[in-house]
C-alpha cells in the first residue's frame, strides 16, 4: 500500500516537473520570439548605402525626429542668405535668388522695400560688406504652422567703420515637397523684421 502511495505521489511530482518544464519552454520560445521580431524591426530601419566600396549604415526614422532641427538650419540658411551682403551685384543677386526658394512672397516684399530705398546700390557703391551672425532659432512646433524667431547679430564694414546691429525676425513655416532647393522640406511665410538696432558703432 505504501508502495502505491509512493508510487502515486512520484507520479503527480512527474506531472508537475513535466508542466513546469513545458511552461518554461513556453516562457523561453515567447521571449524568443519577441526578442526575434524587436530585432527584426531594428536592422529593417537600417540601410546601407555603398560609397566608393565602402558600406555606410543609414538608420531610417519617422520624418518629424529631426523636424527642430531641420527647422533652425532652413531658417538659419534663409538668414545667411538674404542678410550676407557683398559689394558685388551679381554676389548679391545669386544670394537672393536662392533665398527666395526658401520663403514666400513676404522675402520678395522686403527685397523690393530695400532696393527702393537703394540699400543694395548704397553697400555696392560705398564697398560695403554685411554678414550675419545666428545668435539662436527659438521655433514652436506644438502647432501648426510651425513658428520661429530669429536672434542674430548684424555687421556692416566699411573702409572706415563697422557697425554691430541685433537683429530679431519671426516668421512661420509650413511642410512642403523636399527638394534640390529646399532639401528640409519646409517653406518660411510672413517672415518679417521685429527689431533691427545700432549696438555698437566705431571707425576702424
Amino acid at each position: 500500500m505504501k508502495q502505491l502511495l509512493q508510487l502515486e505521489k512520484d507520479f503527480q511530482r512527474g506531472r508537475w516537473l513535466l508542466v513546469a518544464a513545458f511552461g518554461f519552454s513556453l516562457i523561453i520560445s515567447l521571449t524568443a520570439v519577441v526578442l526575434a521580431f524587436k530585432y527584426s524591426n531594428e536592422f529593417s530601419k537600417r540601410i546601407y548605402l555603398v560609397n566608393r566600396g565602402e558600406a555606410i549604415q543609414v538608420t531610417c526614422g519617422n520624418v518629424t525626429d529631426n523636424r527642430p532641427a531641420e527647422l533652425r538650419h532652413h531658417v538659419g540658411r534663409f538668414h545667411e542668405l538674404f542678410f550676407t551682403v557683398s559689394p558685388d551685384p551679381k554676389s548679391i543677386d545669386d544670394n537672393i535668388r536662392r533665398a527666395m526658394f526658401l520663403c514666400d512672397e513676404s522675402a520678395k516684399r522686403l527685397y523690393n522695400n530695400l532696393s527702393e530705398q537703394n540699400f543694395y546700390r548704397d553697400m555696392v557703391q560705398g564697398n560695403v560688406t554685411q554678414r550675419v551672425q545666428i545668435d539662436s532659432v527659438v521655433a514652436d512646433l506644438r502647432h501648426y504652422p510651425y513658428r520661429a524667431v530669429t536672434y542674430a547679430r548684424l555687421v556692416q564694414e566699411r573702409a572706415t567703420a563697422i557697425v554691430h546691429r541685433n537683429l530679431v525676425t519671426e516668421t512661420t513655416l509650413v511642410d512642403v515637397n523636399r527638394s534640390d532647393n529646399s532639401p528640409n522640406g519646409l517653406l518660411m511665410r510672413n517672415f518679417h523684421i521685429l527689431s533691427s538696432r545700432v549696438t555698437q558703432e566705431y571707425s576702424k
